[in-house]
């Protein structure tokens, strides 16, 4: 051994290995770290350093891990963000904190979700309600209503989709095919009152240039239109980036059908009345860049 005279051995018994950097206790004798924590929390030395939870003020006291049955100690406070109590290095970054129970987190997070949700909930009934206005004022609700059940009894005849929909949740349509992928002209609108009221409406049963599905009324838009795709041969690529995203419009006005959430369930539209089951609807391509740029109060309409 190169430096026999450095350090001491440890007075722990069966320990007695060398330490470079021993701690003495005041009773005289010396101890390893590990062994010197143990030595004071044993209550056996009088003259120990007394184990102290919180607020310590200097080194001849320890730290105790406040963990539920853990007597280890450390000289340095380790402070809990949360709950301002000392643990030690293996409960340092326990996953809940003791003094944060699951009633007193939801109410944390309650504060901070409020707002969020809110606004969410406020924006939510205003695009509704602009939804709602758009459609009374391009059309008379009774003669659409009409029009769409003399097209459902035609295309339940002839309809098409994925035989693993039950039957409880199939809704149909007519689907117009887009004649090329290039993007469709469309124009903004973000006032009702620039809208020009339809006079009246063609009944029309005919399903020519048009293939008759059925979807689920459980699905999301977005897979909707995965779907009918599917099922009427038109080339997809909403889940890639490219230029143009395909958009469901419908024929009688040249609405667009939610064009910013994908994730609106087919079923709430029809709550909604923003789809009719029975409707003509084109499938489109529409420029991205149009798709991005838009904000919550603008609507798309074909030209």
């Amino acid at each position: 051994m190169e430096f026999p005279t450095l350090g001491e051995h440890c007075d722990f018994e069966n320990c007695n290995q060398i330490d470079f950097l021993p701690l003495q206790c005041k009773c005289g004798k010396v101890f390893c770290r590990a062994h010197f924590t143990e030595h004071s929390l044993s209550g056996e030395c009088e003259l120990a350093p007394e184990p102290r939870e919180i607020n310590l003020k200097n080194d001849d006291q320890i730290f105790r891990c406040s963990h539920n049955g853990c007597r280890k100690g450390s000289l340095h406070e380790m402070l809990c963000a949360k709950c301002g109590k000392h643990y030690c290095i293996e409960h340092r970054f326990h996953a809940s904190c003791p003094e944060i129970d699951d009633e007193t987190m939801a109410a944390k997070i309650e504060v901070l979700e409020a707002p969020r949700r809110q606004f969410q909930e406020a924006n939510k009934h205003l695009q509704e309600k602009i939804t709602e206005n758009i459609r009374k004022a391009l059309q008379s609700s009774a003669k659409v209503k009409t029009a769409s059940k003399i097209h459902l009894m035609r295309i339940k005849q002839k309809a098409k989709g994925p035989k693993s929909i039950p039957p409880s949740d199939r809704v149909y349509f007519a689907i117009g095919k887009p004649k090329s992928m290039e993007a469709k002209s469309v124009k903004l609108v973000e006032d009702e009152n620039k809208l020009v009221a339809l006079e009246s409406v063609t009944l029309d049963p005919d399903l020519k240039d048009s293939v008759p599905v059925f979807i689920s009324s459980k699905w999301s838009l977005g897979r909707a239109i995965d779907s009918i795709c599917d099922t009427c041969n038109i080339k997809n690529d909403n889940n890639k980036m490219g230029d143009v995203k395909l958009r469901v419009f419908r024929q009688l006005d040249g609405y667009c059908i939610s064009p910013k959430k994908m994730d609106v369930e087919v079923g709430d539209l029809m709550k909604r009345e923003v789809l009719l089951e029975g409707d003509k609807l084109l499938v489109e391509y529409v420029d991205g860049s149009v798709l991005s740029g838009l904000s919550d109060n603008t609507e798309i309409f074909l030209t």
